[in-house]
């Protein structure tokens, strides 16, 4: 047997229905090179500076180089909440960016690869980060190799934040 509801029934339901609050996590893959060096300090730079408000770490996985810390401090980016690991392979980055995804303690994480990311990395990565609420920044030097398989939608953004 159907029973009719009232419009009223269902709003009193409605505002029983736990809030469903977005995922801020997820990962963004970019392509860098260092003919437009603005580029880093308008687009990367504020949403880094605005998740590094969060309670949560930031991580930098960077190349052998090591950030330089008074262009962090002048950026706005707090260094007391930042913790960067520099001189991995590419392997060694990926599954130190997968234990600090699944941690659960990074707001943000910044990585440099030279490979490129396959679908199923991607998609796995996409899933773990929105999951934990991380948002991942997957930096990719522009050369040759990657300038024909690129995709479309990458950003090309310059590294000159290293001493």
């Amino acid at each position: 047997m159907i029973t009719p509801h009232s419009v009223n029934d269902f709003s009193k339901q409605m505002h029983s229905m736990p809030e469903v609050t977005p995922s801020l996590g997820g990962v963004n893959q970019i392509c860098y090179d260092n003919a437009s060096p603005t580029l880093l300090n308008l687009l990367l730079l504020p949403a880094i500076k605005q998740l590094g408000q969060q309670a949560k770490w930031m991580l930098w996985l960077t190349p052998e180089n090591k950030l330089d810390r008074s262009w962090l401090e002048h950026s706005g980016i707090s260094l007391s909440k930042s913790v960067q690991i520099p001189m991995l392979n590419d392997e060694q980055k990926m599954d130190s960016m997968i234990q600090a995804i699944k941690s659960g303690n990074y707001s943000v994480i910044t990585v440099w690869l030279d490979s490129t990311l396959t679908v199923d990395q991607q998609n796995s990565l996409d899933f773990l980060a929105k999951e934990s609420d991380t948002v991942v920044f997957i930096l990719h030097k522009n050369s040759p190799t990657n300038r024909s398989t690129r995709h479309i939608s990458h950003q090309k953004i310059p590294t000159f934040a290293f001493l």
